[in-house]
């Protein structure tokens, strides 16, 4: 999510940059990217003045996208992943209610667009330097 999100505010950028400005090891991103890329949310250009940008718009990416790419479906527990592993599967409570609470929470993550996250962070980010800046300074004298 935070490699998109950092696309979101850079078109284009390596993988060694985005590691270092989101504090992730390089192989472990390289990894995620190739999730990404597999489903069109990253494009990755090879050669000079090469690097990752974003396949679609931040608009048109959620965080439902993101998940899904890297961890697949919103599943909240084994017998979603494992059709028939429980054999009380067809009258469990519990399974009807974990399967409206995974519907409801990919609702919600699908709502959330990058584009979004993008100006929120850069609002918290620009918020965060001021208080800085205010303490620094000796605060409101």
């Amino acid at each position: 999510m935070r490699a998109v999100l950092y696309l979101a505010a850079s078109p284009l950028a390596s993988i060694q940059e985005i590691a270092l400005a989101q504090h992730l090891p390089q192989v472990f991103l390289a990894k995620i990217i190739q999730k990404l890329a597999k489903a069109d949310i990253v494009t990755t250009h090879r050669g000079v003045g090469g690097g990752i940008s974003l396949a679609r718009a931040p608009e048109q990416i959620s965080l439902l996208d993101v998940i899904e790419a890297v961890e697949g479906p919103v599943l909240l527990n084994r017998c979603f992943i494992e059709p028939g592993v429980c054999p009380r599967e067809d009258y469990c409570a519990i399974h009807l209610e974990l399967e409206q609470i995974g519907k409801s929470l990919a609702q919600m993550f699908a709502k959330v667009n990058f584009a979004r996250l993008a100006r929120n962070e850069a609002a918290l980010m620009d918020s965060s330097q001021n208080r800085r800046l205010k303490t620094e300074n000796g605060g409101d004298k």
